[in-house]
């Protein structure tokens, strides 16, 4: 009778104790910006697999530097991505936006410029290459979210990855957008975004 009893609170009282365990962990977790880092530069950073993620604790940016986007290996002075953030996040920008529609992010020891611009032809191709086929059903819904929002160019970022290089890779302007872009990312092997705009 008295087993009968100590189990039965066991199996009451672990449980409660484990979720508690859970909760005050996670409440004291910092927040982190995560990417795929094994995607092809050239698709935008959508990742094939999502086999490998890089994930940076956001007080880590405090001991990075901001560099502009300088690639003379790709002729490029910004980074496209195809990471989405709404339109009516787009509006609520607009009068954060310079002359030429660059934002400044300067918060919580993260400082990185970006723009915001209508997906064009060669983000379509992507996502038309990856749901064509048997993903067909998703094709229509997937093309209409990014024609109906924005995606993230990096004009400067935090070099978080290599600090000893006086550049900023595709992952380092990834990891920007990724902190800023839309929480849910409808394109298979665009990572989720932090949404640090908004919170």
């Amino acid at each position: 009778m008295r087993l009968k009893r100590s189990h039965s609170l066991c199996s009451i009282v672990f449980p409660v104790l484990l979720v508690t365990i859970i909760s005050v962990f996670s409440a004291g977790a910092e927040e982190m910006v995560t990417v795929y880092d094994d995607f092809d530069d050239g698709r935008f950073g959508r990742s094939e697999y999502r086999s490998v993620l890089r994930s940076v604790k956001l007080s880590a940016f405090a001991r990075s530097e901001t560099l502009p986007v300088l690639s003379p290996a790709l002729d490029e002075e910004s980074f496209l991505t195809a990471v989405v953030l709404s339109g009516e996040v787009y509006n609520s920008l607009v009068p954060l936006m310079d002359d030429r529609g660059r934002i400044l992010y300067s918060r919580q020891g993260l400082e990185f410029v970006f723009s915001l611009e209508k997906p064009g032809p060669a983000i379509y191709e992507v996502i038309e290459e990856y749901y064509s086929g048997t993903r067909q059903y998703w094709l229509e819904a997937v093309t209409q979210h990014y024609k109906e929002n924005y995606v993230i160019r990096i004009h400067s970022a935090e070099n978080i990855f290599e600090p000893w290089n006086d550049t900023i890779t595709y992952t380092e302007a990834l990891l920007m957008a990724t902190a800023v872009g839309d929480r849910d990312q409808w394109l298979w092997g665009i990572h989720d975004g932090l949404n640090l705009l908004f919170p």
